[in-house]
């Protein structure tokens, strides 16, 4: 795919505590075109710790799913669940479209560019998106068979939030590392000036006497009653 791609999903808004996002239904290529998983790393941060939230995958899970897609009654109907930079996102509220895009940086600008391939990080459904590929990352899934996928796409969230998220998904599940699981819940509650600040922003934006009451965008696109999200607002 070009640097100047871009994609449009037709996608149902929900509203729920943590705030809102997006259900949509994508086909398995084009799924695959924008989304990544991270490895679990620890790289130091500036003000935190930044913990990847996937993990490895297990040869053997995958292969089963790419020999179970090709039944009849092949099914996915939980949601995959993906995490995608406010800089990479447009929502048209009268449409209800949502378009994808790369994000490239200014020269000035430290912030780091985001291609293509690194829209949409995925927080759960790894495996099933793997499924659709070969051994080389390839697609190999036949592209005139529908299999649509559900996912579930929160903008603007924050690492302690995407953390939270994964570790409530899987905490259940045997089949992830329960320490990975309990390292992600201690981020969801590690205090760091980034995390103090998305506090601090939730309680302005909720406090109906505060000058900034629902002015402020927790996740999802600006709109225009929400136009300063909370990672500019930590910058002031």
């Amino acid at each position: 795919m070009p640097e100047n791609s871009k994609i449009e999903i037709n996608v149902l808004k929900a509203k729920q505590p943590i705030g809102e996002f997006f259900v949509a239904s994508m086909k398995p290529n084009e799924l695959v075109d924008i989304s990544y998983a991270d490895i679990r790393r620890i790289e130091e941060r500036d003000i935190e710790k930044h913990l990847g939230i996937q993990r490895p995958l297990n040869k053997t899970r995958v292969k089963q799913i790419k020999e179970y897609i090709q039944g009849r009654d092949a099914t996915f109907p939980t949601s995959i669940i993906l995490a995608v930079d406010e800089k990479c996102a447009e929502y048209n509220e009268e449409s209800q479209l949502l378009t994808l895009y790369p994000y490239v940086a200014d020269e000035e600008n430290s912030e780091e560019s985001i291609d293509f391939k690194k829209i949409a990080k995925v927080l759960d459904g790894q495996h099933r998106i793997a499924g659709f590929l070969d051994d080389n990352d390839n697609y190999s899934f036949d592209i005139d068979r529908v299999f649509e996928l559900n996912v579930s796409i929160f903008v603007g969230i924050d690492v302690s939030e995407q953390a939270n998220i994964f570790a409530t998904v899987n905490l259940a599940q045997t089949k992830v590392n329960k320490s990975l699981v309990y390292d992600l819940e201690e981020l969801s509650k590690i205090r760091s000036p980034h995390k103090t600040c998305h506090f601090i922003a939730v309680a302005l934006d909720a406090d109906e006497k505060s000058p900034l009451h629902e002015r402020i965008k927790r996740l999802g696109v600006a709109t225009v009653s929400r136009q300063l999200s909370c990672p500019v607002w930590r910058q002031l």
